[in-house]
């Protein structure tokens, strides 16, 4: 598999999270999801938090793995660690 070709998946944690929370992504939120991984992986980011509509995505970006979800709105007074990337998509 090409590096750039890779699908994003998510973990089992991410997709708990979401699903307890109500927080579905609808195909074209995917598809940004997944243009910013690929942006990502070009720019050489490991771990990146996204920012996409209401919610935050953590990724891993070599794995191309959404590690966990959460709306911004919870991430007041929050602090990601370990992250060397941010975008907005």
């Amino acid at each position: 598999m090409e590096q750039g070709s890779a699908t994003l998946r998510f973990s089992a944690h991410a997709r708990q999270r979401m699903a307890n929370r109500g927080l579905p992504l609808d195909a074209g939120q995917l598809d940004r999801a997944q243009q910013a991984l690929e942006l990502l992986r070009a720019k050489g980011s490991c771990s990146a938090a996204v920012l996409l509509d209401r919610l935050v995505l953590v990724l891993s970006v070599p794995q191309s793995l959404v590690v966990t979800v959460m709306e911004q709105s919870q991430m007041r007074q929050q602090v990601l660690t370990r992250i060397d990337s941010a975008l907005l998509a």
